[in-house]
């Protein structure tokens, strides 16, 4: 776990934000959002699936690995749910609390440092979880997977996201590790076999793989590349070399070495199937001609 939180952990969080957000003084949570959705697609990944949970002003939400609580933010922002961030990264929560009370959320959002395969709530406690892009660096999956299932109420959804293994070994560095040795990742078929063995009902599982490839070589035939603000942004997360990980990650891609999955589950019982772009079958929706110029 150490490694994990020396990779991410950065000093000065809320201050290199708030420098470069127009009109900090007055900050709203919108306000963040160039800056906290520091996951794959960033904003138009938390508004499709947020959408895809539509959770109402009384839910409570969990949010698995809240970053700086960017998707946290947005949920209770947009819905008026309550929202729970777990982090082990200490620096990310204290960020997190800072910035939810700036926004003036802190009644509908709370953060804690903690263990995911160990969560601190009692059984049935949220009606829906979210888990993005944290998968990666977890081990142990089965039982962070497990625990995310333990204090989902009965019939409680969960949406996780994670780019999972195709063929042949990625190239490194990645956003999230700089060398196997800290990557965790598994392919499609091993992913929806643990949330099975857990006991959700997989809904549906959804190869996000094509629209980040396209988000980024949309960006480069643009000629558009991340403003100043947002490139500091992401490298509070990610480090200097954010730039050169982040071009791997999309050759992994665009080389079918990864994939992006969203897997959307259930506690229990079928909820019937949620709308999806594409269905999971690796490669199906996968432009085999594209590529990203590096």
């Amino acid at each position: 776990m150490t490694d994990i939180t020396s990779h991410y952990g950065s000093d000065g969080i809320v201050e290199r934000i708030l420098a470069a957000v127009p009109d900090a003084n007055a900050l709203v949570a919108r306000q963040l959002y160039p800056f906290d959705q520091l996951h794959g697609r960033e904003l138009g990944a938390t508004q499709d699936h947020a959408a895809r949970l539509a959770p109402s002003s009384t839910d409570r939400i969990l949010d698995i690995g809240s970053g700086i609580g960017g998707p946290a933010r947005f949920l209770a922002d947009t819905y008026g749910c309550s929202v729970d961030g777990v982090d082990l990264t200490q620096a990310f929560v204290e960020a997190s609390r800072r910035l939810t009370e700036l926004c003036g959320l802190s009644d509908k959002v709370r953060f804690r440092e903690a263990n995911a395969t160990k969560l601190p709530f009692a059984h049935a406690t949220f009606d829906a979880a979210i888990c993005f892009y944290v998968g990666m660096n977890i081990a142990d999956k089965a039982a962070v997977i497990g625990e995310a299932f333990r204090v989902l109420k009965p019939r409680g959804r969960l949406i996780w996201t994670e780019a999972v293994l195709v063929d042949g070994d990625p190239h490194y560095p990645l956003p999230w590790a700089v060398s196997p040795a800290t990557s965790h990742l598994v392919d499609g078929d091993t992913l929806k076999s643990l949330f099975a063995d857990a006991g959700f009902l997989v809904d549906d599982l959804i190869d996000e793989t094509g629209e980040h490839i396209e988000l980024a070589l949309k960006r480069a035939n643009a000629g558009i590349v991340p403003s100043p603000a947002q490139q500091q942004a992401n490298e509070i997360v990610l480090g200097q070399e954010f730039v050169q990980r982040r071009r791997n990650y999309i050759r992994n891609l665009s080389e079918g070495k990864l994939a992006s999955l969203a897997m959307i589950a259930s506690k229990r019982g079928n909820l019937g199937r949620l709308p999806s772009r594409a269905r999971l079958r690796i490669g199906f929706n996968r432009p085999s001609s594209a590529k990203f110029r590096h």
